[in-house]
């Protein structure tokens, strides 16, 4: 089976256009006359090889207002990646002894508690399941219930997490993420 190679950018950049560059963002246009003799331009960012856009305009003036648009576009795009990223490298709060749970499951709600057992510099932390002890008032639906956790009631090995600064959370797996517990018992919910 014979492959073809992947298009790049020049593929679709029109022989003959002007490259115009934005240096406060990593926007990029190329302005040219279309084939109908109309002021067109086409925009790409960062290292993308297709076009964000492709437009003919009626006027120079419209053509220039579109550029602008993208422009300022891309360069909140990058303030708000920035303030993400620097919300991400907070230090987390997390202290020994705290506890974190994970709601998860598929039609059910499983609840799992973890306890901070080691604060790895300012990004990492320590953690490890614990078991969980009912804290059912005799009232709720079948197949329902509510847990806390069992402090030092350790039922598996350490894991060694990234702490998310931006939302104080920690990621067990690919299914569970861990929030800070606020102390107030947890719902459960079961499927037969």
């Amino acid at each position: 089976m014979m492959r073809f190679a992947p298009f790049t950018r020049d593929f679709y950049i029109p022989k003959g256009s002007l490259k115009v560059a934005d240096k406060a963002s990593d926007g990029v246009v190329y302005i040219f006359r279309s084939t109908k003799d109309r002021p067109a331009a086409m925009a790409f960012h960062g290292k993308a090889t297709k076009p964000d856009w492709h437009h003919s305009f009626s006027n120079d003036a419209a053509r220039e207002r579109k550029i602008r648009e993208h422009f300022e576009g891309r360069r909140r795009w990058a303030e708000w990646q920035g303030e993400r990223r620097a919300e991400r490298k907070k230090p987390h709060g997390f202290e020994v002894g705290h506890v974190l749970y994970a709601s998860w499951g598929y039609d059910q709600t499983n609840i799992d508690f973890y306890q901070v057992t080691k604060i790895i510099g300012a990004q990492m932390v320590e953690v490890r399941k614990v078991s969980q002890i009912s804290a059912d008032t005799g009232n709720e639906p079948w197949m329902t219930g509510k847990v806390v956790p069992k402090l030092d009631g350790f039922t598996g090995e350490a894991l060694r997490r990234r702490v998310n600064g931006r939302s104080k959370s920690v990621r067990i797996d690919n299914v569970r993420t861990a929030f800070l517990w606020d102390g107030r018992p947890l719902n459960w919910t079961g499927y037969a």
